[in-house]
């Protein structure tokens, strides 16, 4: 199965965000639409896992970034001991990319206690 991540709202204009969604195959869309940006991503990721699926990101992730979008990276990451950790201002290539509200710096507690909504 062939998956890839995207994210809908209008280019050029992420004040314009609408949804993440998961293309099946080029077709069947699964959508994420709380509306609020870092949920969708927080769930996206969590049915990902939750049903063994790798993904790749269609270019509109990138730009919705760069288009001025108000959210950091960072990425969910082992320690030395095995304990997750969220990592900030550096590509860690074996992390899984989550977002945050820009400036925000979540641990992977406090990213979970507030967007896992089980």
């Amino acid at each position: 199965m062939y998956i890839t991540r995207g994210i809908n709202y209008d280019e050029g204009n992420p004040e314009s965000y609408e949804s993440v969604y998961l293309s099946l195959n080029g077709d069947e869309k699964k959508i994420f639409d709380t509306g609020d940006f870092v949920q969708d991503w927080y769930d996206c990721i969590k049915y990902l896992i939750k049903n063994g699926f790798g993904v790749a990101d269609s270019s509109v992730v990138n730009h919705f970034i760069m288009d001025g979008a108000p959210f950091d990276s960072c990425y969910l990451s082992a320690d030395e001991d095995g304990n997750w950790e969220l990592i900030y201002d550096e590509y860690v290539e074996d992390g899984i990319e989550f977002f945050v509200p820009e400036g925000e710096k979540f641990t992977w507690e406090e990213l979970k206690d507030k967007y896992d909504k089980k």
